[in-house]
């Protein structure tokens, strides 16, 4: 039974293949007959080339496909690139932009601290000579004819004169006399002391200590600045600086020693009190958007030292001339290490110039009765400093000067003299190169002065300095009183 089930299967399936074989042949040849297109080829191997033509279009299109995909891909990535070196080169710019403004700044800040070696507390270094008489009376009795005895200190006139007659005898005299005084012998008057550079030195184994006090005041107008200036701290850019008013007290101790009566040494330190007032507007503004800001600096300055001899004897008719030679330290606040404000202004004022400067100078006084005639010329050398990597070596520029003038003994106690002192000072220079915006500054000031004998030792000196050029202080008031000790 099992055997004849499964003959019949298989005669059924070998029937339907037989007759599904007959549908797929005649079904195609009807259809054209009645005008229809065939479905199939005329034959499997039409039918398995169609399929293979088939195949490889796909495999053609999917080649495209993703050649395409990856050219898509490749561009999206340069693309990407592209804006990476775009922000890349923005924040460049940006970077260049920040250093740009912060060199403006120090650049600014720069000028105005240069600016200041012409102003106090340098001021004092450029100094003319200060003159000294002969006695009205006796000519003769100026020096004795060993050498020339120097005044004890810079002032009137010696109160105690030695009679004309008694001259020839005191001309004879040792220079350390046996039964008198020192204060006895005669000595060349002296005119008020308004000149750094004295003309007679100081005796010897005597102690002069010179308390002192000076007031500028100097004013500056400034146009506006909108690109670079100088350095370290450049221009604000967006400021314009109308006005400075500067105020400057200046009070000193110094000490002179006569070590022979052609030779003396020197020191001085001083204290330095300074206001500054800025009038500072934004450009493009109106005038009612002016900013006044004060900025004030106290404290010790630059110390000096400087070393006097004496080169001839001098006497009745010749002219005394003295070599001169000046130090100057950087004792005083540094104004390189003096921070700024954002728009580039000084927070506090430094005391000292930062930087070394050394002065020879020769001083010539000739006496003619009642009166001296007086000159003195300099030279400042001011040393060049390296400052950092940024800024580099700042050269603050030389000073040449040049003062002359003429004094009159009133009397045996009070004098007056008139002067006037010039001083040249050379462009800054940084890395040696003339630094952008940097003039030569012509500091010329007129000094009137007067002097009178307070004590036995001692003279009051007052001095005014009105100033004649645009770069000089407008006003300098000095008030000196040396005290002189003899010491053996």
């Amino acid at each position: 039974m099992r055997r004849k089930t499964t003959h019949t299967s298989a005669y059924s399936r070998a029937l339907s293949s037989v007759v599904l074989s007959l549908v797929l042949i005649h079904a195609p040849l009807a259809l054209a007959e009645e005008g229809g297109a065939a479905l199939f080829p005329d034959s499997p191997d039409k039918l398995l080339e169609e399929i293979e033509k088939f195949n490889t279009e796909r495999k053609q299109l999917n080649e495209k496909e993703k050649a395409v995909a990856r050219a898509l891909e490749e561009q999206q990535k340069r693309m990407l690139e592209q804006q990476q070196k775009l922000q890349k080169q923005s924040d460049q710019i940006l970077e260049q932009q920040r250093i740009y403004e912060e060199q403006k700044k120090r650049l600014d800040s720069l000028r105005l601290q240069i600016e200041e070696l012409a102003q106090p507390p340098i001021a004092p270094i450029p100094s003319p000579a200060k003159p000294a008489v002969t006695p009205p009376a006796t000519p003769p009795a100026v020096t004795p004819p060993a050498a020339p005895p120097p005044a004890p200190a810079p002032a009137t006139p010696e109160p105690r004169q030695a009679p004309a007659k008694k001259a020839p005898a005191e001309a004879e005299r040792p220079t350390e006399p046996v039964g008198q005084a020192p204060e006895e012998i005669a000595r060349p008057k002296q005119i008020s002391d308004i000149l750094d550079q004295r003309g007679i030195l100081t005796p010897r184994g005597t102690l002069v200590v010179e308390p002192s006090t000076q007031y500028t005041h100097s004013s500056v107008t400034r146009v506006a600045l909108e690109g670079f200036t100088i350095i370290p701290s450049l221009t604000i850019g967006s400021i314009d600086i109308r006005a400075v008013s500067r105020n400057t007290v200046n009070a000193a101790l110094g000490l002179r020693y006569g070590v022979t009566n052609r030779f003396e040494i020197e020191a001085r330190v001083p204290y330095i009190s300074r206001s500054d007032t800025t009038t500072t507007r934004p450009l493009n503004t109106e005038a009612n958007a002016d900013k006044t800001t004060t900025v004030e600096g106290d404290g010790i300055g630059d110390a000096e030292i400087g070393l006097h001899y004496q080169l001839n004897r001098g006497g009745p008719g010749l002219a005394y001339y003295l070599a001169n030679l000046r130090v100057k330290s950087r004792t005083g606040s540094d104004p390189f290490s003096v921070e700024v404000d954002p728009d580039g202004l000084q927070t506090s004022l430094p005391t000292g110039s930062g930087f070394w400067g050394i002065q020879p100078s020769l001083t010539v006084s000739l006496p003619s009765d009642p009166a001296v005639f007086f000159g003195n010329v300099s030279y400042l050398w001011n040393l060049e400093r390296a400052i950092d990597d940024e800024t580099g070596t700042i050269d603050p520029g030389d000073a040449f000067g040049l003062s002359f003038g003429m004094g009159f003994a009133i009397n045996q106690n009070a004098s007056f003299s008139l002067g006037y002192s010039h001083s040249s000072i050379g462009k800054s220079k940084q890395n040696g190169a003339p630094i952008p915006g940097s003039e030569n500054l012509q500091v010329g000031t007129l000094l009137f002065g007067a002097s009178h004998r307070v004590g036995k030792s001692s003279n009051l000196s007052l001095s005014l300095g009105a100033g004649i050029t645009e770069d000089a202080p407008d006003v300098q008031i000095t008030l000196r009183l040396p005290i002189s000790y003899r010491l053996f």
